[in-house]
């Protein structure tokens, strides 16, 4: 990863830290303040022996392996209460906003979501542990992501997602697309560059996305978009390939803009991955600029 303020930092404690704190440890190691490592340990960009690590009070062992993960300088987008929409327990559906992790990143467990939305539930702890996205939504994305507390309902939903599961996605691009309606079916590799990027490749796997434009303003298009399978990044892939790129997306080639525009708008959940079918829609929130 190649983000200015990026750390990723790995090392083995020598005999001499054995006993030692492993905030103290990790001081006498890496180049950052006490302070620094402090608040990676509070952030979750701390392991040892592989592990996700939180406790400053940790002893170190001759040859435990360590590994700072940390982004200095990140601004994130705090959760607030009225972006949960709709909860059956253990499904909670809320409408995400950009610039919020919808996971547990390398580097930070606290601030994503799985943890703002666990402490605005006061769920215990046991249940906090079990809180995971049921699907997956980029970080610069906005929209409707369901979570579940069950690992039994999430097997449940992921077992029909494919079969049971419509989506529909608004993004802006620029160029506006001379076509007014495609299915875009180009095949994703697997794998990303050095700078995080996927890629149509002959021999990559079989991807499937309905386009359709919904407005126009000058060289802009506002697209309404449905994915039929579900890679990462495809829509964005897809939209870059066809030589309109989303706007904001940086990382495929999409003008600069203060966001992402992509959102996601509407989620219809049938049976049976839940017992009744489930529709829901949210409109984008008002840093949708075009």
């Amino acid at each position: 990863m190649s983000k200015a303020g990026y750390m990723d930092l790995k090392g083995t404690a020598t005999a001499a830290l054995a006993g030692q704190r492993l905030d103290q440890g990790l001081a006498e190691i890496f180049p950052l303040s006490r302070r620094r490592i402090r608040r990676a340990i509070d952030e979750g960009g701390i392991y040892l022996n592989g592990k996700r690590c939180r406790t400053a009070g940790r002893k170190l062992a001759c040859n435990d392996r360590l590994r700072i993960v940390l982004l200095d300088d990140e601004v994130l987008t705090p959760f607030v209460p009225e972006q949960l929409i709709w909860q059956q327990p253990p499904l909670y559906l809320i409408h995400k906003r950009c610039g919020q992790y919808a996971q547990e990143a390398l580097h930070r467990s606290r601030g994503t979501l799985p943890d703002e939305l666990a402490r605005h539930l006061a769920l215990p702890p046991a249940q906090t542990e079990l809180l995971r996205p049921v699907h997956r939504l980029d970080r610069g994305t906005s929209g409707l992501l369901l979570f579940s507390s069950s690992p039994a309902q999430l097997q449940q939903l992921q077992a029909h997602w494919h079969t049971a599961v419509s989506k529909h996605y608004l993004a802006v691009v620029e160029p506006a697309p001379a076509w007014e309606r495609q299915r875009i079916q180009l095949p994703i590799g697997a794998k990303r560059d050095a700078e995080g990027r996927y890629h149509v490749t002959p021999d990559g796997r079989a991807c499937d996305s309905e386009a359709t434009v919904l407005e126009r303003r000058g060289n802009r298009a506002l697209i309404g978009l449905i994915p039929h399978t579900g890679r990462s990044h495809q829509l964005r892939v897809h939209l870059c390939a066809l030589g309109c790129p989303i706007l904001g997306d940086s990382r495929y080639g999409g003008r600069a803009h203060p966001r992402l525009m992509l959102h996601a708008d509407s989620l219809c959940i049938s049976t049976p991955a839940l017992p009744e079918t489930k529709q829901w829609n949210s409109p984008p929130e008002e840093d949708w600029q075009w």
